[in-house]
């Protein structure tokens, strides 16, 4: 009976202990597969992992000692609110955080192929003198993208210089400092992409100006402060994204990029535009701020200049405010000489009127889309007040979306 009990026991114990070994990687026989697995399998294991627990796996045999520097396109997100632990004392916190990050650039990854993509996300972490000695390793390491987020940085100085002339292709920024005397100096001469959040005008002049072959440009909240002016003069730019400047109704936006093929202009209105050379404009997308009416000029004849500075495109996506603003314009709209389609993301009653004075200024207009707000009531009562021959074929995509296709010189409607 005794036997019977120890053997009963022993057999209760076994799943537990065949549980422990597959947790730690073996088999039921002790092999540790997961260590034999080829190096290339490994890599690809380790990229989808954090960093801090992909750093972690090279104590774990010296089979996985150097496998992380192998990665190919290896990319790094470091995050000094997640990458260590939360409960760890301020002081320590960080100076844990910077001796984690000067290992892994300048040791970890010494003899690393390459580092692909570099993202630097800092909340706590802002001494610029640091951070640039880290972009400069960074470079070191070949890298062609990155990613540097800072909040409330000091001694920005430092990391203009470590970017100085490099040659990365693809740089998205937020730098939220205060040093309004501060002396930029930019060289980005192989940069094609570029992405800036929270930067004052007179900084992001000087930038734009430094990358002679930029093809992306995308601005994000940034600072204008009064009677400055943006000014993007980049003939390779195809491009342009402009989000909810701060203050803008104060500032002025001159614009000359004769190959520029796509603009997007969301947020705010601005006092002027000065907008040269749009040979090659394709698409142009008006998306402004519901807070309109607070601007202390006629937003509507501002919205008449924003459109008629790129009157030259052939696609159009209109929002709600942008419609308002031109309906409630006295001026006659501008002719739109090649326009072929226009999205209206949501339409109202305004709206109707507009697309009366549209359908004269557009002679090669074919196609309408509305996203939302679509009325056949109204859209009867427009039909009517049209004083041209002009047809509509009216369809649906998906849901939601309604598509007038039109065409003119026919009688009746």
């Amino acid at each position: 009976m005794h036997i019977v009990k120890k053997r009963r026991r022993s057999l209760e114990k076994a799943p537990e202990n065949k549980k422990m070994k597959e947790e730690n990687g073996a088999d039921s026989d002790g092999i540790d597969r997961i260590s034999n697995l080829p190096n290339e399998i490994l890599c690809h294991i380790l990229s989808l992992m954090p960093v801090k627990y992909a750093v972690g796996t090279s104590i774990l045999s010296t089979k996985w000692k150097n496998l992380f520097p192998l990665i190919p396109n290896l990319r790094l997100r470091l995050d000094d609110s997640l990458l260590l632990h939360p409960e760890t004392p301020p002081i320590v916190y960080l100076v844990s955080f910077i001796k984690f990050v000067d290992r892994l650039l300048n040791i970890t990854l010494l003899d690393a192929p390459s580092l692909q993509f570099l993202c630097l996300l800092c909340q706590k972490f802002n001494d610029g003198r640091v951070i640039g000695r880290w972009i400069s390793s960074a470079l070191r390491l070949k890298i062609r993208r990155m990613d540097i987020r800072i909040r409330r940085l000091r001694f920005p100085k430092f990391i203009f210089d470590s970017l100085y002339g490099c040659n990365i292709t693809s740089l998205n920024i937020l730098f939220d400092f205060a040093d309004n005397a501060l002396v930029c100096r930019f060289n980005l001469p192989n940069l094609h992409m570029l992405s800036v959040q929270c930067m004052k005008f007179v900084h992001l002049n000087i930038l734009v100006a430094s990358c002679p072959v930029l093809e992306y440009l995308v601005l994000n909240s940034c600072i204008c402060q009064p009677g400055r002016v943006l000014r993007i003069s980049v003939p390779s730019l195809k491009a342009l994204k402009v989000i909810s400047a701060v203050h803008a109704f104060q500032s002025e936006f001159e614009i000359d990029a004769p190959n520029l093929e796509y603009i997007n202009y969301e947020g705010f209105l601005v006092k002027s535009y000065k907008v040269t050379r749009m040979r090659s404009l394709r698409i142009a997308r008006f998306e402004l701020d519901e807070t309109f009416v607070q601007y202390p000029f006629d937003a509507g004849e501002k919205a008449f200049e924003l459109a008629r500075s790129f009157a030259g495109a052939e696609k159009y996506w209109m929002s709600k405010q942008f419609i308002t603003l031109l309906q409630n314009c006295p001026q006659p709209l501008p002719i739109f000489t090649k326009m072929i389609y226009v999205s209206i993301k949501c339409m109202d009653f305004n709206g109707w009127g507009l697309l009366a004075r549209l359908l004269g200024c557009a002679p090669l207009l074919e196609k309408l889309l509305f996203r939302s707000g679509f009325d056949l009531e109204s859209y009867e009562n427009f039909k009517a007040s049209l004083q041209e021959p002009v047809s509509f074929h009216m369809s649906r995509e998906g849901v939601s979306f309604v598509v007038l296709q039109i065409e003119r010189n026919v009688e009746g409607n």
